[in-house]
């Protein structure tokens, strides 16, 4: 059978068929064929290298490669052959997405906060977050579904009050007085926070990106990861900022690259106090 349209999900669908269809041969049958699937497989992973390998050589090719890899068709392909891996947090992030209906049928939801090294923060919303036996229970499922999914995630840990992620809501957050002694470094006003423009701050060596959007304050260090320049310049358009150096777009909400999903932005923990935009640095 002919795939006539060249699409990546019809070609994927097809990729899907036809192995159903092999499952269905007689044993033996079936063995060589997945036999010669594995072999064309492994013909193409080694030839794929050694052509990444090659166009990595310059930075004109870095750049190239950057951004075919923007195409889910190369992802796929690159991602199937072990060649580029997703980040911890993508990974996580995917994970909690399959369990976020399980959740919401019991009226809870939950949120990534970040991921340091072999440690996933989440803050569970709803029903979740409660003391109840069922909420023990929905956390009980995220954490088991995490560290079986992501075997590098070791503990996953509830943040429901903790200010570390890159947003925060608008309001007044009891907070130690000395803030400046946690880590805390002092920033612009709320209300020099134009919504949906994103504002340059800088703190001695730090760099970071401050965005406003639907109440809620962001902050990411300002530098694009795809060749580290400045996304101050950038427009923000529906809750995305678009580099304004190679177009790369980034949702503000989670700092994903929604050109390159393997591509992140770092975020930075913020909170509000007495109407003013405080950033963790440390």
């Amino acid at each position: 059978m002919k795939v006539q349209q060249e699409d990546f999900h019809a070609l994927a669908e097809h990729v899907d068929r036809v192995l159903e269809s092999v499952k269905e041969l007689p044993e033996d049958a079936c063995r060589k064929a997945m036999e010669l699937k594995k072999a064309i497989e492994a013909f193409h992973e080694h030839a794929l290298r050694k052509l990444i390998r090659t166009i990595r050589e310059t930075e004109e090719g870095k750049e190239l490669l950057l951004k075919a890899v923007g195409d889910p068709a190369v992802y796929a392909l690159l991602s199937m052959h072990g060649i580029i891996k997703q980040d911890l947090f993508t990974r996580v992030a995917a994970v909690l997405e399959e369990v976020r209906p399980y959740l919401r049928s019991h009226g809870g939801d939950v949120e990534l906060v970040k991921v340091e090294g072999h440690t996933a923060y989440v803050r569970l919303q709803g029903a979740c977050s409660g003391c109840s036996l069922s909420a023990v229970t929905l956390k009980t499922a995220v954490e088991e579904a995490v560290k079986t999914r992501v075997p590098e995630i070791e503990d996953v840990l509830m943040a429901e009050d903790e200010v570390a992620s890159g947003y925060m809501p608008l309001h007044v957050i009891d907070e130690a007085d000395n803030l400046e002694q946690s880590g805390w470094v002092k920033g612009p006003s709320v209300s020099d926070l134009e919504e949906g423009r994103a504002v340059r701050f800088t703190h001695q060596a730090h760099d970071i990106l401050l965005v406003r959007i639907d109440g809620k304050v962001m902050a990411y260090r300002n530098q694009c990861p795809h060749m580290g320049m400045p996304l101050d310049g950038g427009m923000v358009d529906g809750g995305a900022i678009t580099c304004p150096w190679h177009g790369f777009r980034f949702d503000l909400s989670t700092g994903e690259c929604l050109t390159a999903p393997h591509v992140q932005l770092e975020p930075f923990p913020v909170q509000v106090k007495d109407q003013w935009v405080w950033v963790r640095l440390n």
